[in-house]
């Protein structure tokens, strides 16, 4: 269905945008276009050199995302009637993303403005993930048959599924604030803060960032349950028991880029 097609193609577009979006602070360019607009220097096209490349092409790719979510709420409306409301609420959110991102520029980046940038970004990625599932073909009689024991089949693990969820939205909160914060490379031990062995320094910046590692081994341990729950209960979807596998190695490899900024001191183009 287009709708469902559509749905998938702002997904892709938005994990994109998100990527080039992670470009732009660490790399000093979130003020190389001085106006709060699509235009960069006065122009809607500037030369795509230094600081511009990374900050306009971040607009560029916004402003895409957004023609397709104009396009997605459109389509829902007209042959999703179910799903209007969540039409809707994608477009609102990617308008209010889009006031954040002009606000970031035009008060030179508050921290309290980019944090919820980063995070409402990502929301809205995940809810375009959520109205692909939805859009999708109508299941046959037999995938209905899998689906209503699969709803049986996981049972408890939908709870754990639920908590690290929550515990990687936690996460990406406290990582945004590190990063925004400027808090990276306030601790350059491995794995205490401090290089002499000190755990929890006086500063509280200092603290912020250790919260921000001990909380990453949370959320790896809670992924870790989530995921060996969804394997132990559900035999009714080969594609579930992917996802579930996979979800501890990609957090285990955050981790792992996580102790490699810190030791290698690369926080501008890794973080």
């Amino acid at each position: 269905m287009l709708e469902h097609r559509l749905a998938k193609l702002a997904a892709f577009a938005t994990f994109l945008l998100l990527v080039i979006g992670g470009t732009v602070n660490p790399t000093g360019s979130s003020l190389a276009c001085p106006e709060p607009t699509l235009v960069c220097h006065g122009q809607l096209f500037p030369p795509m050199v230094g600081g511009v490349f990374y900050e306009h092409g971040h607009r560029l790719a916004a402003m895409t995302v957004g023609l397709l979510q104009i396009a997605l709420t459109v389509m829902l409306r007209l042959r999703r009637p179910e799903l209007r409301g969540l039409g809707w609420l994608l477009l609102g959110g990617v308008i209010a993303q889009g006031a954040l991102g002009a606000i970031t520029v035009q008060y030179k980046l508050p921290w309290f403005v980019s944090t919820g940038h980063l995070l409402l970004g990502m929301s809205y990625f995940a809810a375009l993930i959520y109205t692909a599932f939805r859009t999708r073909p109508a299941p046959s009689v037999v995938e209905l048959d899998r689906h209503a024991r699969l709803g049986q089949e996981l049972g408890g693990a939908r709870r754990w599924i639920a908590i690290a969820c929550v515990a990687v939205f936690v996460q990406l909160l406290l990582g945004a604030l590190v990063r925004h914060l400027g808090a990276a490379m306030v601790c350059l031990g491995m794995p205490s803060c401090t290089r002499g062995g000190d755990w929890w320094p006086e500063a509280w910046i200092q603290d912020l960032h250790m919260i921000h590692r001990g909380f990453g081994v949370v959320v790896g341990l809670v992924t870790t349950v989530a995921a060996i729950q969804v394997l132990r209960h559900s035999r009714s979807w080969p594609a579930l028991r992917l996802l579930a596998m996979l979800a501890p190695v990609l957090v285990a490899a955050q981790i792992a880029l996580g102790i490699f900024t810190v030791l290698t001191l690369r926080a501008v183009p890794l973080a």
